[in-house]
């Protein structure tokens, strides 16, 4: 059995694979790193390999590391961002410092399509380019959904909202008022960005949308795009295939 972990900013996603057997462990929100591991099912003493790509910072990698190796038996393997790698071409000064999410979710991007456009509807909502020739061309970082909420409620005393759905039409309450006007701009930011970048690319371009936010956006994107929910799993399982 293989292993692969993707470790976000505030959540870790696993997914197991012994032949043609997949197990895909879902999503859990919680950086208590060596409790989150322990949830893994499946793969005690059992693995062959453990392949994980981590955002979460040097010393959480440790913690990481320790918690996969007295759950597995087997001495995990970090995947970082590169220079160059399966075809794509960092345009980072310092590779290392690109969040190797979103290295690998270009490189599986690239490896399946070609150009594209990498929408991560994370705690941070990312948009990164690829062109045919995997020239990574540079992206955008601003807040996610639920970044933004928190930074509104907590810097704004009056106004208490709970989680509600949204929609893109005005808001006739408080709560309304909020969810609607952030997926507003949250979907703006994105359209516009989207439709920049299929003039620079090819209007045929895939977008490809990825993130646990992505059902709170999607229905709200006025474009065609492919939802690719495991994308950064898809991408580390491709690159340890390779490189195994």
């Amino acid at each position: 059995m293989k292993l692969f972990v993707d470790v976000g900013n505030t959540a870790l996603k696993w997914r197991a694979r012994s032949g043609s057997d997949v197990v895909q462990g879902g999503c859990r929100h919680e950086r208590r790193w060596a409790e989150v591991v322990e949830t893994i099912a499946g793969v005690d003493g059992g693995c062959e390999s453990v392949w994980v790509a981590s955002v979460a910072g040097a010393e959480s990698d440790k913690d990481i590391a320790n918690a996969l190796r007295l759950k597995t038996g087997v001495e995990p393997q970090f995947y970082y961002s590169q220079a160059d790698d399966y075809g794509v071409t960092s345009c980072y000064p310092e590779p290392r410092r690109l969040g190797v999410d979103r290295w690998v979710a270009m490189v599986e991007c690239h490896q399946r399509f070609g150009a594209g456009i990498i929408v991560d509807c994370g705690s941070a909502l990312t948009i990164d380019a690829v062109n045919a020739s995997g020239q990574f061309l540079g992206g955008y970082i601003v807040p996610g959904l639920g970044m933004l909420r928190g930074a509104l409620l907590r810097d704004t005393a009056d106004v208490h909202v709970e989680t509600g759905s949204a929609q893109l039409g005005l808001g006739k309450s408080t709560a309304e008022c909020v969810h609607n006007g952030l997926l507003r701009m949250s979907v703006a930011f994105v359209t516009e960005v989207v439709l920049e970048l299929r003039q620079v690319l090819d209007d045929t371009c895939k977008v490809l949308i990825t993130g646990g936010d992505a059902p709170a956006l999607m229905d709200a994107f006025g474009f065609d795009f492919t939802h690719v929910p495991d994308l950064v799993l898809d991408g580390l399982e491709r690159i340890a295939a390779d490189k195994e």
